[in-house]
């Protein structure tokens, strides 16, 4: 199971990468992640749209006691942003892969799975 940074949601939009990525799998967001998703400043109107239907064909992971105690402890000890230790609590929470663009952001935090699906699943190359 896999859970998607703002990055990817915004990738799948814009057509960076390809929806076949997710067409087998079971996929979470975090509800930071539509937040920021559809706060994004670049965004294009086409890809707003593109963007609500996407989050129509997954699952939202919305922020429990948990995950909030979890996001607080990651944010103290990594100083990582808000919602990158939301992301990453609701993932270590749910025992899901993160699939995101910034492996670098995640990367020291124990026990997160991490994985950048423009490694090897990009449409532009």
């Amino acid at each position: 199971m896999i859970c998607f940074d703002t990055n990817i949601i915004i990738y799948l939009a814009n057509g960076t990468l390809s929806e076949e990525i997710i067409s087998d799998k079971p996929i979470f967001y975090p509800s930071v992640v539509y937040i920021e998703s559809l706060g994004y400043p670049k965004l294009l109107s086409a890809e707003e749209l593109r963007i609500k239907e996407l989050f129509q064909l997954i699952t939202e992971i919305p922020l429990t006691e948990n995950i909030i105690s979890l996001a607080s402890r990651l944010k103290q000890l990594r100083n990582i942003s808000l919602a990158d230790s939301i992301v990453a609590a609701t993932a270590l929470e749910h025992d899901l892969e993160l699939w995101t663009a910034n492996i670098k952001d995640f990367k020291d935090l124990d026990n997160l799975r991490l994985s950048n699906p423009l490694d090897s699943h990009s449409n532009l190359g």
